[in-house]
């Protein structure tokens, strides 16, 4: 019997059938056969949905936020300007962890946006297995440029800016997105922008989370 912990891929080599039990509440079965077994664990990790299992199967270019780094950066928003009640973007969505997770703990609404077709169907395959009111969630199938030049709602409270770590128009980014806070996940420091208030930074492995404020009210 194999023990995988946390939402972390793992890669065993494993011969019969095992049902494999992980900390996340749920149980998978790996592959027959001595082959690679990848296993992702993607749950809701308190609030309303506490433990349920989220779909992560997109593709190996996604790389969903781990449960450690999730944890810090809602420990860390909750301390700083809480999470109930407020207008959330979630850019970048991939499976819609981060913005699933803001639902979970109370946000009013989220707004996910991914230009992937593929992430799109996963979140929005998400929100309807945990039975979300329709109400608290808007999905577009858009680019960054896209969503941000044609959005003309309410200025959100926080926007997680998760893109891939090769993204380099941070600066732009940071300038266009309308929000109070913004928490930006990045393989390595980015430099802020004219403006632009750094108020946290901490890093997780080879991820690092900068947590950020915009002085400018119109952004």
């Amino acid at each position: 019997m194999y023990r995988i912990a946390g939402d972390q891929a793992s890669k065993l080599k494993i011969w019969p059938v095992f049902a494999v039990p992980g900390q996340c509440g749920f149980k998978c079965l790996a592959v027959v056969g001595p082959t690679l077994a990848k296993f992702y664990f993607v749950r809701v990790l308190t609030g309303a949905n506490k433990n349920r299992k989220l779909s992560s199967n997109i593709s190996g270019a996604t790389r969903p936020t781990s449960s450690r780094v999730r944890k810090s950066i809602f420990d860390i928003l909750w301390s700083r300007v809480g999470i109930e009640d407020k207008l959330v973007l979630d850019l970048f969505a991939g499976t819609g962890a981060l913005g699933i997770e803001a639902l979970s703990r109370g946000a009013r609404e989220v707004y996910f946006v991914d230009q992937s077709r593929a992430a799109v169907k996963v979140i929005k395959e998400n929100l309807s297995g945990l039975e979300i009111e329709p109400s608290r969630a808007t999905v577009r199938t858009a680019t960054y440029k896209d969503f941000l030049k044609g959005y003309s709602g309410d200025r959100f409270d926080i926007a997680f800016l998760d893109p891939p770590y090769a993204f380099n128009d941070w600066n732009e980014l940071l300038l266009e997105v309308p929000a109070a806070i913004m928490v930006c996940e990045t393989g390595s420091p980015i430099e802020l922008p004219a403006g632009i208030e750094k108020l946290v930074e901490r890093k997780y492995g080879t991820t690092l989370v900068t947590l950020i404020s915009s002085s400018d009210p119109g952004n």
